[in-house]
């Protein structure tokens, strides 16, 4: 995978262009959910707490640190998550860029509300881990992959969707190249970590993944 070529995408005028307006939208949002709502957001956190195993240790630790960081990390995870979503009307035009401009690939036409379905599920899993593990949070490192890994789970499949569905069969490109699918998908929701950069992570997870996937439907695997 060639440096040079992701560098050079991520700058891109017209993926830059498709990109920018998904944060956009999902920073303006959720800016104004958090904002109307926060009072709501916190006394759910603390009411969900109330009813989990260690919740009550944890609200402690809540009260010498704040709950406004809980919400700063919600919000931020709300953003992030929400990217793939918006993304799903503009991703088209980012894949099919790179593909002109390196890969050549005959290309079909795939339905928008299949991206959206795609999308849908990746935060519903994304949700649902969230619930049951909310605790790796308040380990410190810990929480660090913790993150990635739930950034991982909602952006796969929908990265691999976006990248693959206009040339391969995705479900079964996906059942091949799973374990490496993974491991990118993984490793570069550290970018999400970044200052400034961040705000481009799902373009660049996109951009990553989009070359890798190109590349084995280049090569014939359908």
């Amino acid at each position: 995978m060639n440096v040079k070529y992701i560098l050079n995408d991520l700058f891109d005028r017209e993926i830059l262009k498709y990109s920018l307006l998904p944060l956009f939208i999902s920073v303006v949002f959720w800016g104004v959910v958090f904002y109307v709502f926060s009072g709501d957001i916190e006394h759910l956190i603390l009411s969900y707490l109330s009813h989990v195993p260690f919740g009550e240790s944890i609200k402690s630790l809540l009260a010498k640190i704040g709950t406004g960081l809980v919400l700063v990390v919600l919000y931020y995870e709300a953003v992030i998550v929400s990217i793939s979503l918006i993304s799903s009307f503009f991703v088209d035009k980012v894949v099919l860029r790179i593909n002109e401009k390196y890969y050549n690939l005959p290309t079909k036409e795939v339905p928008l509300i299949d991206g959206i379905v795609v999308s849908l599920k990746g935060v519903f899993y994304f949700l649902l881990v969230l619930i049951f593990t909310f605790y790796f949070f308040f380990i410190p490192v810990v929480n660090l992959f913790y993150q990635a890994f739930l950034f991982a789970i909602s952006s796969k499949k929908p990265l691999i969707f976006d990248t693959v569905s206009h040339f391969c069969d995705y479900k079964k490109f996906e059942k091949k190249h799973n374990l490496p699918l993974w491991v990118i998908v993984y490793l570069t929701s550290f970018v999400y970590f970044i200052p400034i950069v961040s705000l481009f992570g799902y373009t660049l997870q996109l951009i990553v993944v989009s070359h890798y996937s190109l590349k084995k439907c280049k090569e014939g695997e359908k």
